[in-house]
């Protein structure tokens, strides 16, 4: 288990899900930072994505305190009490991560409240805050709920303080207040049925996977979960569009295939790229799981658990045609 494993678990144990739900990309050692002369405290360097890192940032100094608190009551090494760090001193480090919403919710809030209190200028962070609502919107948008943000733009939202709003605390609790049903929904949200994988790096694949699994989430009657199966067959549809090349490959009946044909788009890829009886299993998979999300589509007792199995097929199907693509090479597999 890593480090901030550690202190994870244990922000979750004391029913602080939302600070813990900002440490998955964390790593942390510790520091000290000089006060004046000679004279320093001990902190703990957080370092971390830059979206989590400007999320944990405008985080108030008591949620910090606990972050810190956490890391060092869960740290292996044996550390003097008397020296506990009570501070976090933040570092961004260049790291890709898989889902940053809540983050970008978090800063998105915090930079409401910071405008409408004299912590910020509309001039220098409104293009930054449009770029980013749409982002959340789209995100939100994809997992079927709802964006409780009426204001795209800080202007928007300085029309509507002006208006009704005089005083900082008066701001600030209908911004909270405004969030708080939207942040208790994702930091309360479920585990995934089906865990996410590497994206392929192929923009519409991974974009309709995330799709389908948004909509996994958030399912609960039958037309969702067809929904699921339509969402996958989209999959297959960029899936083949992204490795299909009519100047190589040839579908094994010799049919050229539409834009929208998966199923020889695919079949004629898998040909060229792993021919011979020998890889027919492979070739047979890929086949199920299409055949799985157009039956999925159209059944009408469509479920959870074939909704469930519908995605799983499909995102190891993209992950094999990634694989097999080249695009999972390492470099040191390639060079020969």
């Amino acid at each position: 288990m890593d480090a901030t494993d550690r202190a994870i678990r244990f922000l979750r144990e004391i029913d602080r899900v939302d600070l813990a739900m900002l440490l998955p990309y964390s790593t942390y050692e510790y520091g000290t930072e000089e006060i004046w002369y000679h004279h320093s405290m001990p902190v703990i360097e957080l370092s971390s994505p830059k979206i989590y890192s400007e999320a944990i940032a405008g985080l108030p100094e008591w949620d910090q305190k606990r972050i810190a608190e956490a890391i060092h009551n869960t740290h292996m090494e044996e550390r003097s009490r008397d020296s506990a760090p009570d501070r976090l001193v933040l570092k961004t480090i260049d790291s890709e991560v898989e889902d940053s919403l809540y983050a970008e919710i978090l800063i998105h809030r915090n930079q409401l409240v910071a405008v409408s209190t004299g912590k910020g200028r509309i001039q220098d962070l409104d293009d930054y805050y449009k770029a980013r609502h749409r982002r959340i919107a789209t995100a939100l948008a994809a997992r079927g709920i709802d964006n409780p943000n009426p204001f795209e733009s800080l202007w928007d939202w300085y029309h509507k303080w002006k208006a009704l709003f005089g005083s900082y605390s008066e701001r600030r609790r209908f911004i909270n207040d405004m969030y708080e049903p939207l942040i208790a929904r994702i930091i309360n949200a479920p585990e995934p049925a089906v865990p996410a994988r590497e994206p392929t790096g192929w923009e519409r694949v991974d974009r309709a996977i995330e799709k389908a699994r948004s909509r996994m989430e958030s399912a609960k009657h039958e037309e969702d979960y067809q929904t699921v199966g339509l969402l996958c067959r989209e999959v297959f549809i960029s899936l083949g569009q992204a490795v299909y090349d009519p100047t190589v490959h040839v579908s094994p009946d010799g049919v050229i295939p539409s834009a929208t044909d998966a199923n020889r788009m695919i079949e004629a890829f898998f040909a060229q790229a792993i021919p011979g009886d020998s890889n027919e299993n492979v070739r047979r998979y890929a086949k199920a799981a299409l055949q799985l999300a157009i039956e999925l589509q159209h059944r009408r007792t469509a479920d959870f658990r074939a909704a469930t199995l519908c995605i799983e097929a499909t995102s190891s199907t993209a992950n094999i045609v990634t694989v097999l693509s080249g695009r999972r090479d390492r470099s040191e597999d390639t060079t020969g």
